[in-house]
């Protein structure tokens, strides 16, 4: 059985930029003690919490699903067990999921997106080939089989390597989420993230084969624009050519075309949310739930909105991080929601009126192969 846990909401004290609070007391609130039963650091983290949706897209057979695992929880003479990441709950009428659990007192919820990304490792190896969009998915250097053997032991040698690697880059200017393939260990796919600085909120992807003769031969790189091309400092750097190559300079270049980019669109974003990398699809959508409030901030900083081509790539973006659920309604003011409430209806009317002129071209069509076949 499900138990259902009160919403705990606090105060913030941190403007646009906090949200509401996604954060549950648990059983372990000692509702009835005198003291202080939480540290300051973990207020603090209260009063930054951001807001997280229910679980609207599970279906019921999803919920049923997980029953077993909730019943399992339990102990032998009915007592619930100490909740786990991953376990699901219900509050009110909605099932979340429990993305994070803090001195083992309050519970951050979420859906699976949420979860998922909360979750996502910076180095993994899949299980099974490459992803179908994966720009160097038809190159193969070995083509009387399914399997790679040229680079295996060249490339895994230094997966150790690189997966410690990226847990110090974590603390540096940019970091990386990486993805290579059992049956395609001569590929990778990566995921630059800038952590400080004008492009904090900018995804980066880089797909990567390295070469039969590696490591002395360099690796082949290709970055996704979605619509804009890397600047001309990025894409004039090449790797410095060495005797033999090693993984980690493969990811210090990619480190520093990233941080060469000048290069900003906020429709990238947009288009990124509808086109996401397989393998990647949560982390994209987890990326921009959490960035979206500070990209609209920016936004209404770096733009005029009084102009109407700004004002619109605004409206676009809003919507486009909204539907990917992302809390953003505290940016708007009262004119700002009546120009959203105009362009949304503007938006629809547009889709309406292309339906229409759809369906009229298919009936023309089929009129006009019904009058051919009858000649």
């Amino acid at each position: 059985m499900t138990k259902d846990i009160d919403l705990k909401r606090s105060k913030s004290d941190d403007g646009d930029l906090a949200s509401k609070p996604r954060l549950l007391l648990g059983d372990q609130v000692r509702s009835n003690s005198t003291g202080p039963f939480r540290s300051n650091s973990l207020d603090r983290f209260l009063r930054r919490a951001e807001k997280v949706w229910a679980v609207s897209t599970i279906e019921k057979k999803d919920v049923e699903s997980q029953k077993p695992i909730l019943e399992s929880n339990q102990g032998p003479e009915g007592e619930e067990e100490e909740k786990k990441v991953g376990d699901l709950v219900q509050v009110g009428q909605h099932n979340y999921f429990i993305v994070d659990i803090f001195e083992k007192e309050i519970m951050e919820l979420g859906d699976k997106v949420d979860l998922n990304f909360k979750t996502f490792n910076n180095f993994e190896v899949v299980d099974g080939g490459a992803p179908l969009d994966h720009h160097f998915y038809k190159y193969r250097c070995c083509y009387s089989s399914c399997f790679c053997f040229c680079t295996n032991i060249n490339v895994e040698r230094e997966w150790v390597i690189l997966k410690r690697q990226l847990a110090l880059w974590e603390k540096k200017e940019v970091s990386f989420c990486v993805r290579t393939y059992t049956e395609r260990k001569e590929l990778m796919r990566v995921a630059a993230t800038v952590t400080n600085g004008d492009q904090s909120h900018m995804l980066f992807f880089f797909d990567i084969r390295f070469p039969k003769k590696y490591p002395y031969q360099a690796p082949s790189f290709f970055y996704h624009p979605y619509g804009l091309p890397l600047s001309n400092l990025g894409t004039k750097k090449k790797l410095r050519p060495q005797l033999r190559y090693n993984v980690l300079d493969v990811f210090l270049h990619i480190e520093e075309i990233v941080m060469m980019n000048t290069n900003k669109s906020y429709l990238q974003m947009v288009d990124m949310l509808k086109q996401r990398p397989m393998g990647f699809e949560d982390f994209v959508k987890g990326h921009f739930r959490k960035k979206g409030a500070f990209i609209l901030r920016t936004m209404m900083d770096e733009m005029d909105l009084e102009k109407e081509s700004d004002k619109n790539m605004f409206l676009k973006t809003y919507i486009a991080f909204e539907d990917n659920k992302a809390y953003c309604e505290h940016l708007l003011n009262s004119d700002l929601k009546e120009e959203l409430k105009k362009f949304r209806e503007k938006e629809s009317s547009l889709c309406e009126h292309s339906r229409f002129n759809d369906n009229q071209e298919t009936t023309r069509h089929q009129n006009s192969w019904t009058k051919f076949s009858f000649l």
